[in-house]
């Protein structure tokens, strides 16, 4: 009988799956909008792709890993359960370090290209991007080389298990990994922000854009967690947390790639908000039309004593004032049209000016 995963193990399994769906979603939500407004996909939609790709493998070797590889279903570094499980942790923990490079590095370049699109009218903030992003690729051709190389051989890491002389402190390499990571981050949500702040509107405009902008602090969040799991001194080899650790690292990855699609997902809000006008226009049709059912024999009555009708003039045809209706001709026994406000919503512009 097969041994019931450990509760790391659950815990990563149950993330895993439930990011890469997420993700996915995203992802295609994305790309049915550009589809759907007839746009071809951009340098932004294709490095998020990317990363969706990347985080899809990531995830794939976890899940593999607890059902497939592991013999006890575990995350879970205990010497009890033998060198084979542990040399076979070890070896996720190196192939996972470095897809989460991959993949985390990917998604900044998508975001970064994303904001160069965006305010390409500010040269300042334009070399302001590209300085970040020449940062974050010099970031991530010096972390993987780090992690790739942090044992010589490189073997060592799971034959000798990340013990000196031959590797580096595993956790104090990932401890400056993730400090720059998190510093990277936080450069990257304050480039949006500032440009938001001095633009030419009411408060109550800008804190709903800032807002969408700074989804991306939930990432920073668990990076933060993440910086737990690994650091926790002083026995830094006995307190670190491999399942959380993964657990954390999923999230994080995952997180970032759901929030860089979210501001692409404008045209839905107003794809949800159409119904909300026409509702309230179908609702006020049909109480007029009510309205002028209840007062019909009274309006008929009153027009033939008074000899006439509260009607105005407008060319050829007639428009009631007090019922909103219209009549074509001056047959006063001809049909009558009632009128519907027309949504804000739902007037289309046939020309768009732009100001450069």
């Amino acid at each position: 009988m097969s041994p019931p995963l450990t509760k790391n193990a659950s815990e990563n399994f149950v993330v895993s799956v439930t990011l890469i769906a997420l993700t996915s979603s995203s992802v295609l939500t994305r790309l049915a909008l550009k589809l759907y407004r007839r746009q071809v996909p951009q340098g932004p939609d294709w490095m998020c792709f990317i990363a969706t790709g990347i985080f899809t493998a990531y995830g794939s070797l976890i899940i593999n890993f607890i059902f497939n590889v592991s013999q006890y279903h575990a995350l879970d570094p205990d010497p009890r359960l033998g060198l084979d499980e542990a040399t076979n942790l070890a070896k996720l923990a190196y192939t996972s370090e470095l897809l989460f490079g991959f993949g985390i590095t990917t998604i900044k370049l998508s975001i970064l290209w994303f904001y160069h699109n965006l305010f390409s009218v500010d040269q300042t903030l334009q070399r302001v991007i590209y300085a970040t992003a020449v940062i974050c690729i010099a970031w991530f051709i010096v972390a993987t080389l780090v992690i790739a190389l942090q044992c010589m051989p490189v073997q060592a890491y799971w034959e000798h298990f990340d013990l000196p002389p031959y590797c580096l402190e595993y956790p104090r390499v990932l401890l400056g990994y993730e400090i720059s990571n998190l510093l990277i981050d936080v450069a990257i949500l304050c480039i949006p922000t500032g440009t938001v702040i001095r633009l030419q509107l009411p408060w109550l405009k800008k804190v709903p854009i800032i807002g969408i902008f700074l989804l991306g602090a939930v990432v920073c969040v668990f990076s933060i967690i993440r910086l737990k799991a690994i650091w926790n001194p002083p026995n830094i080899f006995a307190g670190f947390d491999f399942g959380a650790t993964f657990v954390w690292s999923t999230l994080q990855l995952g997180v970032a790639i759901i929030t860089s699609c979210l501001p692409t997902f404008g045209p839905l809000l107003i794809f949800f908000s159409k119904p909300i006008p026409y509702i309230r226009s179908w609702y006020e049709s049909l109480r007029s039309r009510q309205s002028a059912s209840h007062s019909g024999a009274q309006s008929k009555t009153t027009d033939a004593a008074n000899g006439e009708r509260p009607w105005v003039q407008v060319g050829d045809d007639r428009l009631n004032v007090d019922l909103q209706s219209w009549a074509s001709g001056e047959d006063l026994d001809g049909p009558e049209y009632v009128l519907h406000p027309v949504p804000s919503r739902a007037i289309l512009v046939n020309r768009v000016v732009e100001v450069v």
